[in-house]
């Protein structure tokens, strides 16, 4: 894995070599271990690596035999020696070993659809050097991460978004409709970004430049099901296993070690469980928890650990420590923190790479076989709400009026699908982010319409699937990309390459493609009817099974304690924490006269949330605070902090320059 930089531009560049280089090295986490750059006249090309495959070799940015094409390449190819035998039989010869010299062989004899051809990870340009063309490719499922932007007649892109926006010409503005899409939903949706002009290239996507214009196509898309399509579960079972176990063993092609994350779930104990088949050799696995009941999961870890014959270790972190270590990763994260559990992750991810420099990790399982019950598992609770609604209205008022549930008197007014998912889904729902953003904020992101208008279209598209399958895609295309982007994030700030079987493109399209019954299924005909009784939250799990086939799976290689454990999701004490240590932390930042002053978040409002966490350590609003404090810290680091606008280049980047 690495980091990649470049520009092209319809004229010369401005920006001199140092500087280009400079802004390269911002990455250099992403790889330690070697730099380089190519530059002519109207285009430059940086590069960090981070060492797996062919470490004496590979070294970036590669040019072509002929010399026409240049490439500056992040990720892995996991087939490279598959493809590298078809391009020898059409003539191709070879200097190296490495997976970045198939990447540019075959794109020199296949172009852009030579994508097509890879099985793998990557993000990556390719220089047309006589036409002045460029190309960006990122991968299927969006594992590794490619931004660009453009300035006037000139594109720019970069691995992370720190390259672009320290870019002397970049001005950093807040794009304050991708901030309260992040309310929502943790995320941008969309392929939009926090910052005005930044947007991230699609996964599956190719981005074509050429004399300052700029086309978008797509070479992959995620299938849908076959209605009526069925081969039966031992088909499936046996055929997800052979996927599984096959994208496994690729993965674990390393000429570095390798190790796992290990949180005692079923997923990456399942993984874990195939990694020491495959090898036949004991593994290192890792896992990380909290110093609050119930949020340490170290007791499954052990029983995975020894139960598969694995060298594991587990951290514990602090109130302290995580308080202390989360501004750090917003500055480093260029935005918001997505997920509570990242600064885990990243500690995580730094105490392992004393050990092992690639990891493997079980992203994925949940969003393609139906783990997310509350969510995935909501298209029962809307059929109950149709038949509600079919009601005649006396009897509807009085059922109605004997609900005491806020939350299901909240839904009792729901009658589209749309909406019903925005309930379930949103950390924030579109009503009560009304309530904590001013009236000039609410006036520049136009009442969400753009946000709201996107899984319009997008449910519109989908609607030949059942609302099951409907759900799933939703998750895949819009849930699991964050979760991507979070682990290379995290895992990389520590110069670890994290690796995800779950997302292999094999795997995911025949997962896809398998009907929804062997994901989510009832436990028998008379769960189905206790369930009426329940919300989805409280019968997930209970009366149905997740993740069905995955856990059939699981079974044979696992005790019950694990392939039949309940999803926990990696929690963290969030509620506890802000109503004691993390509570003055919170308000003195929040209530301080620089967030007043910016005039986005309504102060009253936040103080009652504050004050309601205090009385109250389980209120739920421990996340919502959290991530009005994720906002506030990243406008203070990157958009406050435009004096940081030009990199100075260190001694040995002005040498290499020269």
């Amino acid at each position: 894995m690495c980091g990649i930089f470049g520009t092209v531009s319809s004229s010369p560049l401005q920006e001199p070599r140092p500087v280009l280089e400079a802004l390269t090295d911002l990455m250099q986490h992403r790889g330690p271990d070697g730099r380089g750059s190519f530059i002519e006249p109207h285009a430059f090309f940086g590069h960090r690596r981070l060492a797996i495959i062919d470490p004496d070799g590979g070294h970036q940015p590669m040019q072509s035999l002929c010399g026409r094409y240049v490439i500056t390449y992040n990720g892995e190819i996991y087939n490279f020696e598959e493809v590298r035998e078809q391009l020898r039989q059409r003539g191709h010869r070879f200097r190296t070993n490495s997976d970045t010299e198939v990447v540019l062989q075959a794109f020199v004899e296949w172009g852009p659809d030579s994508a097509r051809k890879l099985n793998g990870i990557f993000a990556y340009g390719v220089l047309d050097r006589t036409e002045r063309r460029l190309w960006l490719i990122r991968d299927r499922l969006g594992v590794k991460p490619l931004y660009y932007t453009r300035m006037g007649q000139q594109i720019v892109f970069a691995s992370e978004m720190k390259s672009l926006t320290t870019h002397p010409r970049f001005i950093r503005r807040a794009n304050l409709s991708a901030v309260s899409s992040y309310l929502a939903f943790r995320t941008v949706v969309g392929h939009s970004t926090v910052y005005e002009g930044i947007e991230s290239l699609p996964p599956g996507s190719c981005l074509t430049y050429r004399n300052g214009e700029i086309s978008i196509g797509t070479y992959w898309h995620l299938p849908h099901p076959v209605a009526g399509e069925d081969h039966g579960e031992d088909y499936y079972l046996a055929r997800a296993g052979e996927l599984l176990r096959a994208a496994v063993t690729r993965q674990m092609i390393s000429d570095v070690p390798v190790g796992a994350y290990l949180s005692g779930g079923v997923d990456s104990s399942l993984l874990v469980a195939l990694m020491r088949e495959v090898t036949g050799k004991p593994l290192r696995t890792y896992s990380i928890g909290f110093d609050a009941d119930g949020y340490d999961e170290s007791a499954f870890a052990k029983i995975a650990s020894r139960h598969i014959g694995t060298d594991h270790r587990h951290l514990v972190l602090s109130a302290d420590d995580y308080r202390d270590e989360l501004e750090t990763q917003i500055r480093h994260r260029d935005q918001p923190l997505s997920i509570p559990h990242e600064v885990a992750l990243n500690v995580l991810s730094k105490d392992l790479k004393q050990d092992v420099t690639v990891c493997l990790s079980g992203e994925g399982a949940d969003e393609l076989f139906g783990g997310y019950g509350r969510v995935q598992g909501s298209p029962f609770d809307f059929a109950r709400l149709r038949l509600f609604h079919r009601l005649p209205c006396p009897v509807k008022s009085c059922l109605a009026s004997r609900v005491r549930d806020p939350d299901i008197k909240a839904r009792l007014e729901i009658t589209q699908e749309l909406d019903h998912f925005f309930h379930v889904y949103n950390w924030w729902s579109f009503e009560d982010k009304q309530s904590v953003l001013t009236e000039e904020a609410k006036a520049r992101i136009d009442g969400d319409a753009a946000l709201r208008g996107h899984f319009v279209d997008m449910f519109a598209r989908l609607k030949d699937l059942s609302p099951y399958d409907r759900i799933l895609h939703v998750f895949e295309t819009t849930h699991l990309p964050n979760l991507l982007d979070r682990l290379d994030m995290q895992s990389m700030a520590a110069s670890v390459e994290a690796r995800v079987p779950f997302t292999d493109h094999e795997l995911v399209e025949f997962i896809t493609a398998m009907p929804i019954h062997y994901k989510i299924r009832w436990k028998s005909p008379l769960s189905m009817l206790r369930a009426c009784f329940y919300k989805t939250a409280e019968f997930s799990e209970r009366f149905d099974t997740t993740k069905y086939l995955l856990r059939r799976m699981a079974d044979a290689k696992l005790p019950p304690s694990i392939s039949r454990r309940k999803k926990l999701g990696f929690p963290v004490p969030l509620d506890n924490w802000l109503a004691h240590s993390m509570h003055d932390f919170a308000a003195d930042i929040l209530l301080d006269g620089r967030t007043r002053e910016r005039g986005i978040f309504k102060t009253q409002q936040i103080e009652r949330m504050l004050q309601s966490t205090r009385q109250s350590a389980y209120d739920g609003h421990g996340k919502r605070i959290w991530m009005l404090l994720n906002i506030e810290l990243w406008f203070r680091n990157h958009i406050d902090a435009q004096s940081h606008l030009i990199p100075q280049p260190h001694p040995a980047v002005l040498e290499a320059g020269r």
